[in-house]
């Protein structure tokens, strides 16, 4: 055979037992994590539509924030007040949202997961009668937990 023939045949070989992964990303394309990321593009969606109702029906009753600051109880909140307040003000006050997501890892363990991503966004809002646009770029985990074979969010919004 030719030294060329080989190469080839080694390279077919050598891709086709790989492993896949998501696009774009370093997360392996299996079942459980396909089903995660299809739901982190559910919530992206939601948020760049605006669509209050969609984001609060992935959101599990058990969902609890306690706003990256564990030693003060002060500001942390549950499913309640998530619907009653974060939800209500981000449908009442925001007019327009870009947002991009790129991946960075995803968790399974059992019946609970984790999405981790850097994220992009700019929003406009309106406050007090006056608008404005906002940019922000940092990382975000977003916790789910299975409830009747659905991935509910849990914590992270």
């Amino acid at each position: 055979m030719r030294p060329a023939l080989i190469a080839i045949l080694f390279t077919l070989f050598g891709t086709a037992c790989g492993t896949a992964y998501i696009e774009n990303t370093q997360i392996p394309d299996t079942k459980d994590n396909r089903e995660i990321w299809n739901r982190v593009m559910e919530y992206r969606k939601a948020v760049e539509s605006r669509d209050a109702d969609k984001l609060l029906s992935m959101v599990s009753r058990k969902y609890y924030e306690n706003s990256e600051t564990t030693d003060d109880s002060t500001d942390d909140y549950g499913y309640d007040e998530l619907k009653d307040l974060v939800i209500a003000d981000f449908r009442d006050n925001v007019l327009e949202v870009q947002y991009r997501l790129l991946p960075r890892r995803i968790e399974i363990d059992g019946d609970r997961a984790n999405a981790d991503y850097e994220y992009y966004y700019s929003f406009k809002y309106i406050e007090g009668g006056v608008s404005g646009w906002k940019p922000k770029n940092d990382f975000n985990r977003l916790e789910f937990v299975r409830e009747n074979g659905v991935w509910n969010i849990v914590g992270g919004l």
